[in-house]
């Protein structure tokens, strides 16, 4: 499709470590990022393992922009949107700085900072902007010399999603020739508390789709991913072929039980791409380990596919579940599948739920080159996304 928008470049920073090579080791591995950490020692938390970014990564990032040392969401972001511009190659030096743009995605922006001036604890200029979403995304562009449009996209767990969507929208319609979507969020003890209250963390690390999982595990990171045309990265090899979306306004929190809202977003996607079901080489699902999630999951997959569901997996035991950088990190699996030729295995899954199709891979599978790629994620309120990834030619 030489219209679709194509990803030409991206980067990372994870609890895998800073750049893409970790994340690609660890998927060839499959291999988990998460802990247990005392990051939050003496509070009262379900659980203190999570998908945490590196002490030393941190500390590295401050050493380069030691004025923003106590805004780690802006640390992270700013590391993953430098990796992808030097990732570019030439053709985007030829791209004026007022036909780049930059969507961000996050669901709590820096709230680490908005936890230390509640505690009455000295924070930075910057730190204090970035608790405010919009702030973050103009000083991110302005950081890059970005100067086309900016936005912040919010909408729970698909924020990612949409964030792709809508930049996606930008290059089909001219509006910037170079659109870099960003997604960043944090794990802190705001974060780790709400999602205790909900009862919703797993205290040993999740375990999606297997038969004992009790839960989520969250994750915190950045990642970055730079979208164009194909007439100006010729050798970009994925596009965003279509996208769909939906709610189901089931619950403030919790999916419809029979996962009707997200097989909407599947099916709306898949007429975008005008690409059948069968022809679908792998998924990489939500999948976040909580009972009801998975569940749901797995019923919008055999709603869609019916007995032939495609090999599919979650990447939330490599990562954690990275809120708002999830869509965006989760896509760059996708991509790094494609061009290693491998479908992704579930880090952590050790025994089958038998209401879940056999079609989930628990171990990577090498030597397959998927050809067209879905990825989905699903959210507080009912949100529902999905994106169809297809290799250059088909």
């Amino acid at each position: 499709m030489e219209s679709a928008p194509v990803i030409a470049s991206c980067g990372a920073v994870t609890a895998l470590g800073l750049g893409l090579e970790p994340l690609e080791r660890a998927l060839r591995e499959n291999t988990s990022g998460l802990r247990a950490g005392n990051r939050f020692a003496g509070k009262r938390h379900q659980s203190n393992v999570a998908g945490y970014v590196p002490e030393v990564v941190l500390d590295e990032l401050r050493a380069t922009k030691p004025s923003h040392a106590d805004a780690p969401a802006f640390l992270l972001a700013e590391s993953a949107l430098r990796q992808a511009e030097q990732g570019a190659g030439d053709w985007l030096k030829a791209v004026p700085p007022a036909r780049r743009g930059l969507v961000l995605s996050t669901t709590k922006a820096d709230v680490a900072a908005l936890e230390r001036l509640v505690g009455g604890h000295s924070c930075s200029v910057p730190a204090r902007r970035h608790v405010l979403p919009g702030l973050l995304a103009t000083d991110l562009a302005e950081a890059r010399g970005l100067c086309g449009p900016v936005e912040c996209v919010s909408v729970a767990c698909v924020s990612g999603l949409l964030a792709l969507q809508l930049g996606a929208r930008w290059i089909q319609r001219g509006i910037a020739d170079a659109v870099f979507v960003v997604g960043v969020d944090l794990v802190t003890d705001f974060v780790m508390s709400g999602f205790t209250t909900l009862k919703s963390l797993d205290p040993e690390g999740c375990r999606p789709f297997d038969r004992t999982r009790t839960g989520l595990s969250l994750g915190e990171g950045a990642g970055a991913i730079l979208l164009t045309r194909q007439t100006r990265a010729p050798s970009a090899t994925l596009n965003i072929a279509g996208w769909g979306s939906s709610n189901d306004a089931n619950h403030l929190t919790g999916p419809s039980r029979d996962g009707s809202g997200l097989a909407l977003a599947i099916m709306r996607a898949l007429e975008s791409a005008a690409t059948a079901p069968e022809v679908i080489d792998y998924v990489n699902a939500h999948g976040t380990g909580t009972p009801y999630n998975d569940a749901m999951e797995s019923l919008a997959l055999q709603s869609v596919f019916g007995e032939r569901v495609p090999p599919f997996s979650s990447s939330k035991g490599l990562l954690g579940h990275t809120l708002g950088a999830a869509g965006v990190l989760e896509t760059m699996v996708c991509v790094i599948a494609a061009a290693r030729g491998l479908l992704p295995g579930t880090p952590r899954l050790r025994e089958r739920d038998p209401a879940v199709s056999a079609a989930v891979l628990a171990e990577p599978r090498a030597g397959v080159i998927p050809g067209r790629m879905l990825k989905i994620n699903a959210g507080f309120g009912g949100t529902n996304a999905a994106l169809v990834l297809a290799r250059k030619g088909l």
